[in-house]
């Protein structure tokens, strides 16, 4: 059965991503594998907080975690304070590492289970009791407990007596035995009884020890020693003395002489403490060690000396306090996890990015509490300590200031770690960092020096190909080949050539002279850059722009140009002519077709007086005219002559003539109520209207002339058929004439106006 609880598998839970806890029993066999992968990452390795357990646990290559060859002993590990007796949990802390910049701890916490694996055991096989024939009943004798490392339910939990039979004493069943006396001794009867002690613990099936014990009946002796208190208890620092008195143990016996002289002994199994007998005092043989053990229970036994010899237990129980004894130890591994030799010399390039991790620092003391808080601290900014646990730090490149190889070429780095005791220790570890070159520095134009002003060249005197300057570029970096590229932009376009030494050569003149600004780039073998603009004006020493002749290319690439852009311009102007004269020869389609339609429009002219009369309309069937009439105060004359071609031409004229009698009004006013004016028609008019107002008629000034010439005409065979026809309406078809025959026209058309009879008109109107 016990077998089968040794090989019991383990049980597994998480409480979060980075903590896991197994429950084992002790006694694990060896090799017995606890959990198959810790991490997913391949970098994984013990914390020192850890490095206890090493010899316990194994953290194999493929990340699992087994137990080694070393017994898994709760008992032990509660006795050296591994873990808590009443339940052992065991930390184990692992570092992981994703990445430079992703790091973690890994934790697995291991309760280790008790199991019945071992039996109650007695300190003594046989112990020999003498008691005095004269005990009363009820004497109780104190028995020392048998001893179980299990703990729990499965620790010493009964005790029987044996044999039943026969036996004045019995067993009082509490937490330590005692024989009680239930019967009066004598010796004489009996001198002695054997009896047997067994100590029954909890397991199941319960495992037992025995101790054997020989009851001697002497006289007298009644009195056993007595403790002044049953459990002694005292703090002692680590550091105290050798040989120093820690305390005195008392007892006290009320019988007298031997039977009431007491000795004192101790059961130390460590040899570290040791009690004189006589006095009581108990003093320190070995220096104590909090990290080792931190308390010490010890069985102190006070005898008589009287027949039988009589004794009592009391228990000391002595603790250990820390003290800030220890010196911070540090241990420096690589990112790898092997361990680095701060000794050597460290190589690291200049151009390391910042935040990159170098080493991993463990720091560790020995001490408890504030006395084993540690802090670390760097004299040199270049790096810094980023926290990663609990005394686990990253040494990381800080970037300020940023590392240069042509400032220092070397580092030495102060890491001083110091716990938080009184007196606080320290511990101080050098590191000496080799930079090494790399390739930040941009190249440096040394010479020429950045332009204040403009550089001037003369367009006559300069001779091309011209040096305009050379280029003289160093590089600060001091393991970098000196080897440039070089580029350039000018601004406008310039005829320039930039040699692979550096020199920027003018190779021929440009068209027009003026400022060009120069912008030249140097680049090293990697990528870096810098620039620098030269401002360039090309003058005339006569102040006048002067064109250089032209070379044959460049004519003739220029009579190319020209021949092309004037066949251009050329064909946009045919285009623009031919959409002209098609828009042209269409609209005048357009109105050809309209007379054509309409071959029956004439033209009108009307010419009607108004001599006080009431409003007349006349129209004719091809021709529409106005009548208007007007009512005079005064003696007064209107004539108005109407010009109309087919009524949809813009070319109808009106002209109205206002004539009153008068003597002395001279002026001629027309009236165009549709279009501009034409001030050589209209003098015309007035100086033939004036001829006719020969004292008898007048113009009327208020009226305006604003008309201009018409297109209608009128031949001389209408005039003169217009002059033998009686006084009617006439129509004549309208035709295109030229403006110097309308005055004619007008002037006989008022020509018939002036000798016309009144009597034979049939209304105040003249059409024609």
């Amino acid at each position: 059965m016990l077998l089968l609880l040794l090989i019991i598998l383990p049980l597994i839970s998480a409480n979060n991503n980075n903590t896991s806890i197994i429950y084992i029993h002790e006694e694990l066999p060896s090799n017995s594998l606890l959990l198959s992968s810790i991490s997913s990452t391949n970098s994984l390795q013990w914390l020192p907080s850890s490095y206890t357990y090493q010899t316990y646990f194994r953290l194999n290559q493929n990340q699992s975690l087994s137990t080694t060859d070393q017994r898994i002993d709760r008992e032990e590990f509660c006795e050296k304070n591994l873990c808590n007796c009443s339940y052992c949990l065991l930390t184990l802390n692992f570092l992981q590492t994703f990445a430079t910049n992703n790091i973690s701890i890994r934790t697995i916490q291991i309760v280790i289970e008790d199991i019945n694996d071992h039996s109650p055991v007695f300190r003594q096989s046989l112990i020999k009791l003498p008691i005095a024939e004269n005990v009363p009943i009820g004497y109780e004798i104190p028995l020392e407990s048998a001893i179980d490392n299990d703990y729990g339910s499965l620790s010493i939990q009964n005790y029987e007596l044996h044999p039943l039979i026969n036996n004045p004493f019995r067993l009082i069943k509490t937490g330590k035995p005692v024989l009680r006396l239930i019967e009066a001794l004598d010796r004489e009867t009996k001198s002695n009884y054997l009896l047997q002690l067994i100590a029954y613990d909890g397991g199941s099936p319960p495992l037992s020890g025995q101790q054997k014990i020989e009851i001697i009946v002497t006289d007298v002796n009644d009195n056993p020693p007595v403790f002044d208190r049953s459990i002694y208890q005292r703090s002692i620092p680590e550091n105290e003395k050798i040989d120093s008195v820690l305390l005195q143990i008392h007892a006290s016996d009320r019988d007298d002489e031997e039977n009431g002289r007491i000795s004192y002994s101790i059961d130390d199994p460590s040899s570290t403490f040791r009690i004189n007998e006589q006095t009581g005092e108990i003093y320190l043989l070995k220096p104590l060690d909090y990290e080792k053990i931190r308390s010490y229970s010890i069985s102190i036994t006070a005898r008589d000396h009287g027949t039988p010899q009589l004794n009592n237990y009391a228990q000391l129980i002595i603790d250990v306090t820390d003290v800030n004894d220890n010196i911070p130890k540090i241990l420096i591994t690589e990112i790898n996890g092997t361990r680095h030799d701060h000794n050597q010399p460290i190589s690291l390039s200049e151009c390391t990015p910042k935040g990159t991790s170098l080493f991993y620092i463990y720091v560790t003391d020995d001490d408890s509490g504030e006395n084993g808080r540690v802090s670390c601290t760097l004299n040199d900014t270049h790096f810094s300590l980023v926290y990663l646990t609990l005394n686990a730090y990253s040494l990381q490149i800080s970037g300020l200031p940023e590392l240069d190889y042509e400032r220092e070429q070397s580092l030495d780095i102060e890491l001083k770690c110091t716990d938080y005791g009184l007196p606080s220790l320290s511990k101080t570890v050098l590191f000496h960092i080799e930079l090494e070159d790399c390739n930040d520095n941009p190249p440096d134009i040394i010479s020429p020096l950045p332009f204040n002003g403009t550089m001037m060249i003369s367009y006559e005197t300069t001779i091309v190909p011209f040096v305009i300057t050379q280029f003289h570029v160093e590089d600060r970096d001091r393991f970098q080949p000196n080897k440039f590229s070089y580029s350039f932009t000018v601004t406008p376009s310039l005829d320039l050539s930039l040699t692979n030494n550096g020199t920027l050569i003018l190779c021929s003149m440009p068209f027009a002279m003026g400022l060009y600004m120069i912008n030249v780039t140097v680049s090293d073998i990697g990528n870096l850059t810098n620039s620098i603009s030269i401002p360039f004006n090309i003058y005339s020493l006569n102040d006048t722009t002067i064109l250089k002749r032209f070379t044959m290319e460049n004519t003739s690439l220029m009579l190319i140009f020209s021949l092309f852009l004037i066949i251009f311009i050329a064909s946009i102007f045919i285009g623009v002519c031919f959409l002209i004269a098609f828009l042209l020869r269409r609209r005048r389609k357009s109105q050809q077709q309209q007379q054509q339609q309409q071959s029956k429009g004439r033209l009108c002219l009307c010419c009607y007086s108004c001599f006080n009369i009431d409003e007349k309309s006349i129209r004719n069937s091809s021709c529409e005219s106005m009548n208007s009439s007007n009512e005079r105060a005064d003696s007064s004359q209107k004539t108005t002559i109407e010009v109309l071609d087919d009524g949809r031409n813009s070319s109808n004229r009106i002209y109205e003539y206002g004539v009153k009698q008068a003597n002395d009004l001279s002026l001629i006013n027309t009236r165009n109520i549709h279009h501009q004016r034409d001030f050589n028609y209209s003098e015309k008019v007035e100086r033939y209207l004036t001829h006719l107002n020969h004292g008898i008629l007048g113009v009327d000034t208020t009226l305006s002339d604003e008309g201009v010439y018409g297109s209608s005409d009128l031949s001389s065979d209408q005039l003169h058929q217009l002059n033998i026809r009686p006084p009617s309406i006439v129509s004549i078809p309208s035709s295109q004439q030229h403006y110097q025959d309308s005055l004619k026209r007008f002037e006989q058309l008022y020509s018939l106006v002036e000798h016309r009879q009144p009597t034979a008109f049939t209304s105040d109107s003249l059409y024609v």
